[in-house]
């Protein structure tokens, strides 16, 4: 949905999801399905409308499946909140999700590493909810887009 004229009604649902699933991640740990589910038949109805709906489903689908990969790996690592939420960074943000996530995850593992240096943690036995870190690099990736959007 990158090029669409529905951009702006993307980015308000996607920034919305990822204010809810950053609460409830830090809360509980939890990215609820509901919200996730919500999120990609709403951005993939915003696709539909632009004629885009096949690159945002695709686009969704790509972005998730490293986090997919990595959640079948080492489970107790990363949620499927995680992949579903990714997914719907991918639907609403198109290829810019990339440098969202990138950033996102960078923020996180330098959050994590600088958490394990002052606990003195091995850096596995630091767990942190993804979701904040996620909304973060979003919210980068568009600011610095900011102009794009208008």
């Amino acid at each position: 949905m990158a090029h669409s004229t529905l951009q702006t009604p993307a980015v308000a649902l996607l920034l919305v999801t990822l204010a809810v699933a950053s609460a409830t991640d830090l809360r509980s740990r939890v990215i609820p399905n509901w919200l996730v589910a919500l999120a990609a038949s709403a951005g993939l109805a915003l696709a539909t409308a632009g004629g885009e709906a096949g690159p945002a489903l695709l686009m969704g689908c790509l972005v998730a499946s490293p986090f997919l990969a990595a959640a079948l790996v080492k489970p107790e690592g990363m949620g499927m909140g995680d992949v579903k939420l990714a997914g719907v960074m991918g639907i609403c943000l198109g290829p810019s999700a990339w440098l969202a996530i990138a950033f996102g995850l960078a923020l996180a593992g330098l959050t994590g590493i600088l958490i394990s240096l002052g606990q003195r943690l091995p850096p596995s036995r630091t767990a942190l909810p993804l979701a904040p870190f996620l909304a973060l690099g979003a919210g980068a990736m568009l600011a610095a887009n900011a102009g794009a959007l208008q």
